[in-house]
């Protein structure tokens, strides 16, 4: 599973590379790599919602949307915003529910 990760996270920087050689539009190698690092930063911070497994399970398909989302980005260059939010809408619901769910917060300070 491990390596079915990386391969495909290698593949992805290989194309964008190669269809920045062909096109030398350096703009959209620039944003297609930093929103892959977001969502690969949007992974890493997404191993805290397992305490929750529904919303863990829900931002991982969101991740893979993401992650075709950008893939499709790469191809035919049409951005699919709703795609790259979802990861962030799982973690904001995950934060919201934590703190809503904390009983010793208090809420005027």
């Amino acid at each position: 599973m491990k390596a079915i990760i990386v391969l495909s996270l290698l593949v992805l920087i290989g194309l964008i590379l190669l269809m920045y050689k062909r096109e030398k539009n350096i703009q959209k190698m620039l944003f297609s790599l930093a929103l892959l690092g977001g969502i690969i930063g949007l992974a890493i911070v997404g191993n805290v919602m397992r305490s929750i497994m529904p919303l863990f399970i829900a931002h991982i398909v969101a991740l893979l949307f993401a992650y075709g989302g950008l893939f499709y980005y790469v191809i035919r260059e049409r951005t699919q915003w709703i795609l790259w939010i979802l990861p962030l809408l799982t973690v904001t619901l995950y934060v919201v529910l934590a703190w809503v769910g904390n009983k010793h917060i208090i809420w005027f300070a």
